[in-house]
């Protein structure tokens, strides 16, 4: 069995407060977090072999997220990895490192890249002065360029500059700003998320009633429009509801999660979803060392045991984030679910999506009303000879 790896590092010197990713805030443990980890790895042989069948799990990508993983060292990961080998068919060809600029030292960039990360994921959220302040990121717009200077230098090309769009007090004026100056440096992979302000964050109880935030939709959507111009005029290729490259440079591992393709999360909060189950780590520090440590077991809670409809409601909502879309054949000769023709035909002649073979894509249009548009689907869906 193919799959993906994730591993969740969920330390941060502070959390951001728009953040809904499980997180805590301080010092890490490096040795206490490492001991678990490799005890969890271990764990997992056993579990896959008897709930999945699988004897050999061949680890096709492998990234790292958080949290902040830039905030443990190349031994960490050394250490991590020196076991994936041992316990799986290890050989991802894209092996991802999400840093935060403020984060990052030339000497561990360097034990990164020699360990095999051949790909970086820089947080830069905004290359604004105010719009990082609006975020209270920890880092300044010099520490973007210092950051961008030292993964270069190092002779990691394959960088991912990540922004948040539709913060208060930004204008067109200002995101296009932002968008030249990142492209002064070439990445080859850009994401853009809009701000979204989440309950259980420090935002939602600030901006929860704020007249701002109810009135931004549109404002989003101008925005989201003026990146997707700007971007594809200059050759990037706008391949996911958020995220842009160049050809060949698309993010491997997320395409397994938009193509419901099976992954592996380990640490503290991951999520994994293999075969029919889609299964959690606590999002609890405490909770996740006592299982392993003291009760000698995963701490895994299932969270979703997927019905064959499941599968489909899923496929439809990641596959129409993705400009490729989705196979109607094959939602029909795997599932024997298809979607009522009558809808495809409203949907394509409001301009919402497009029938090229037998894909169905969602246009620009529809992809900002993407959420109505995979509701509207799913109950339109019907069984098919």
């Amino acid at each position: 069995m193919e799959l993906g790896l994730y591993l969740h590092v969920p330390f941060c010197v502070r959390k951001c407060p728009y953040c809904d990713f499980f997180s805590v805030e301080g010092e890490p443990d490096e040795e206490l977090y490492l001991r678990a980890l490799l005890k969890e790895i271990e764990l997992f042989k056993e579990f896959s072999v008897s709930l999945f069948g699988a004897d050999t799990l061949k680890i096709i990508t492998f990234y790292v997220g958080g949290g902040t993983p830039s905030l443990l060292s190349p031994k960490f990961y050394h250490r991590v990895i020196e076991k994936l080998l041992r316990v799986f068919d290890f050989r991802p060809l894209e092996l991802t490192l999400e840093a935060n600029p403020e984060t990052l030292r030339i000497d561990w960039l360097k034990g990164y890249k020699e360990l095999g990360f051949n790909r970086i994921s820089l947080g830069v959220q905004s290359f604004s002065s105010k719009g990082l302040r609006f975020l209270e990121r920890r880092h300044e717009v010099k520490d973007i360029i210092l950051a961008i200077e030292m993964i270069r230098s190092v002779g990691t090309d394959n960088l991912s500059l990540d922004f948040i769009y539709g913060w208060k007090g930004q204008g067109r004026k200002t995101l296009l700003r932002e968008l030249s100056l990142a492209l002064e440096f070439s990445p080859p992979h850009l994401s853009f998320y809009e701000l979204t302000i989440y309950p259980g964050t420090k935002f939602f109880k600030r901006f929860f009633n704020d007249s701002f935030f109810e009135r931004r939709s549109e404002r989003c959507a101008q925005f989201w429009r003026i990146i997707d111009e700007f971007l594809e005029e200059r050759g990037y290729r706008h391949y996911e509801i958020s995220n842009f490259a160049w050809d060949n440079f698309e993010c491997k591992h997320n395409l397994l999660y938009w193509r419901f393709e099976p992954y592996l999360g380990l640490g503290a909060g991951a999520v994994s979803r293999i075969g029919d189950i889609r299964f959690q780590n606590p999002e609890d520090l405490s909770l996740y060392f006592r299982a392993l440590f003291e009760e000698n077991r995963l701490p895994y809670k299932i969270i979703e045991n997927f019905s064959k409809t499941d599968k489909i409601r899923e496929i439809i909502f990641m596959g129409l984030r993705m400009s490729e879309g989705i196979c109607l054949s094959d939602l029909r000769d795997k599932y024997g679910l298809g979607i009522r023709e009558e809808a495809i035909k409203l949907l394509c002649g409001k301009g919402f999506s497009q029938l090229e073979g037998d894909r169905l894509k969602l246009t620009k249009r529809g992809w900002l009303l993407h959420s109505k548009i995979v509701a509207y689907i799913w109950e339109n869906i019907e069984e098919v000879k």
